[in-house]
């Protein structure tokens, strides 16, 4: 078997360095460089990035190939680097710098090769990121951030474009196939309950008018600083609340009484808080003096008292609509040129809160939930033939898993909004 061709991105030295650790993140997921006379990679060809002292960084896996003049480079080709540029423009200029001190002399008929590609190994944490040429987004559309489910462009204005995928995870995985209309179902659904919750705290919300094919997956929002801690409400014991309270009795410092069971209703609500992970790791369940020692006294009574008053409000709502709201999960932000807290991220979806039926609500066992419960129970089944122990991927869901979760979130988004989903 041919070894993989190397994939150089610069000379040795911080640059090479920092383009590589920018392909790593997952941020720079295609190259643009001068075209040569070698032959160009071809489509599923691996090619291996190469280190600093040589050695190999990572093997990446080219995923498209176009041949381009200088002079027609598109804002697509550039904004898939990753490398942060504003325009074309601006790439441009930088770039005839580094060619012209090298003997180049480029011009508008120069050809260039551009490469997109993903990482193989080592295995990557999350699927290649959607590029602004992806989302036909205009120039000025930068990718920010990618998570789970959501990625985060820069809006030329300073503002920040968050776009809900149909990605699922499931054990600290991101699975291979999408849940149609998914992102869809997360991001309408929190904009209605940004409207029903605004008296009682502002969100980060700015417009609803997206670009490009983003759609009603999307969210113009203001730039926050995020506050590091995870605000979790729970009604009810199960999950992690369920496992701490066996082991001692408690929820995150909150005693509760003897005698509790699986999917019990708590005498009232409590704010059980839990630090934020990075990607692929776990959320830490932590007391409220953690969060006092995280973000001072005052921020945190009110990111408590908030949290609180947010998760009383839903719980009537959906309790009106015989939906139970077990527990939620909130995350505030502050506006560095405003005062309080903001309500950020997604709120009250069926991927960051807990929904039972009420009206089959049963304690002492597990209840079923409106989310991707059908996708945990087939991966850890024997039909899908996945090691959850082993460090192998999941394998792609069956079409009937797919269409009962959809079903699943689209029922879920009907039934707590009222509203038909279009």
């Amino acid at each position: 078997m041919t070894a993989p061709r190397p994939l150089e991105l610069a000379a040795p030295g911080p640059s090479r360095e920092h383009l590589n650790r920018l392909v790593l993140t997952g941020a720079k997921v295609a190259d643009l460089r001068l075209a040569s006379d070698a032959p160009p990679p071809r489509v599923g060809d691996d090619l291996t990035l190469v280190g600093n002292a040589g050695e190999p960084a990572a093997r990446v896996r080219v995923a498209a190939v176009d041949r381009v003049r200088l002079g027609d480079v598109t804002w697509a080709q550039v904004e898939a680097e990753g490398e942060g540029f504003a325009s074309v423009a601006d790439w441009r200029r930088q770039h005839e710098q580094v060619w012209r001190a090298a003997g180049e002399a480029p011009g508008d008929t120069t050809e260039l090769m551009w490469t997109r590609f993903h990482v193989v190994s080592p295995r990557p944490v999350l699927p290649p990121r959607p590029t602004a040429g992806d989302l036909e987004l205009p120039e000025g559309y930068r990718h920010v951030y990618g998570g789970k489910v959501r990625d985060l462009f820069r809006t030329p204005d300073g503002d920040v474009l968050v776009v809900a995928s149909d990605r699922i995870s499931a054990y600290d995985w991101v699975l291979p196939t999408t849940i149609p209309d998914k992102g869809r179902v997360l991001n309408r659904m929190s904009l209605w309950w940004f409207d029903r919750l605004a008296d009682l705290v502002p969100n980060h919300v700015v417009s609803t008018a997206t670009p490009g094919l983003v759609g009603d997956r999307g969210v113009v929002c203001r730039e926050l600083e995020m506050l590091p801690v995870e605000c979790v409400v729970r009604g009810y014991l199960t999950g992690s609340g369920l496992a701490d309270y066996r082991a001692t009795g408690q929820v995150c410092g909150n005693a509760l009484p003897p005698g509790l069971d699986e999917a019990s209703r708590l005498p009232t609500s409590l704010f059980t808080p839990a630090t934020k992970a990075a990607v692929g790791d776990h959320d830490e369940n932590v007391d409220f003096d953690r969060v006092v020692a995280e973000v001072g006294p005052q921020l945190a009574a009110d990111l408590r008292d908030t949290s609180l008053a947010v998760y009383a409000r839903a719980e009537e709502v959906t309790r009106a609509r015989g939906i139970i709201l077990a527990d939620t999960k909130f995350e505030f932000g502050r506006d560095p040129g405003g005062p309080g807290i903001l309500l950020a991220d997604e709120v009250l979806t069926p991927d960051s809160s807990r929904y039972w039926a009420a009206a089959g609500w049963r304690p002492g066992a597990p209840q079923p939930s409106f989310d991707k419960q059908y996708v945990r129970d087939w991966l850890t089944s024997p039909e899908s033939g996945w090691d959850r122990a082993a460090d192998t991927p999941p394998p792609p869901l069956p079409p009937e898993v797919v269409a009962r979760t959809r079903a699943k979130y689209l029922e879920a988004y009907e039934l707590i909004t009222g509203e038909t989903f279009p």
